[in-house]
């Protein structure tokens, strides 16, 4: 949020968010977002910091499952999410950049999806793909059957392996 309200002027915390596209408590369309977003993106992301427990628990998990990253980030910034993820010691088996997160998931084989927006919840729900949907205000009310919701990283373990047991 630091750079948005860099280029705004405003001075918003996360406890202000509550709608996943929090570019709109700006007053921003999605026009006006995507000039912010390509002016500091660079700088979001590398100055971006893993959550608590996100970095072991991901550890763990790629010794014994395939760790893809499947994001909607523009390709724009592939370079620094790519050096992001060695700086902070992120293993992973592959990467894909794409708008359609759902399709690629579904053309990858994806078992389990790990994520925050509540719209791709509802969209991995509805074809039956499980959903671990990491808590933020913006989502606490995604009420759906295969949505299971985590507040940090060892929840989400906890469901990968209850999820790993279903899924056999």
């Amino acid at each position: 949020m630091h750079y948005y309200n860099k280029a705004s002027g405003l001075s918003y915390t996360p406890e202000d968010v509550t709608d996943f596209y929090f570019y709109r408590l700006y007053g921003w369309n999605n026009n006006e977002r995507e000039k912010v977003y390509h002016q500091y993106g660079h700088e979001i992301h590398w100055n971006s910091s893993a959550f608590p427990m996100a970095v072991e628990v991901l550890q763990e998990l790629f010794i014994s499952h395939q760790i893809s990253i499947i994001t909607a980030r523009p390709s724009l910034f592939r370079d620094v999410t790519i050096d992001w993820l060695k700086k902070n010691g992120i293993s992973y088996h592959n990467i894909i950049f794409t708008e359609n997160k759902l399709q690629e998931c579904i053309d990858s084989k994806i078992n389990v999806l790990i994520d925050d927006a509540p719209h791709y919840a509802k969209e991995f729900a509805d074809k039956n793909i499980p959903v671990i949907l990491f808590e933020q205000p913006y989502n606490t009310s995604v009420n759906i059957d295969l949505v299971y919701h985590a507040s940090n990283w060892s929840e989400i373990n906890r469901h990968i392996t209850d999820l790993k047991c279903l899924l056999r």
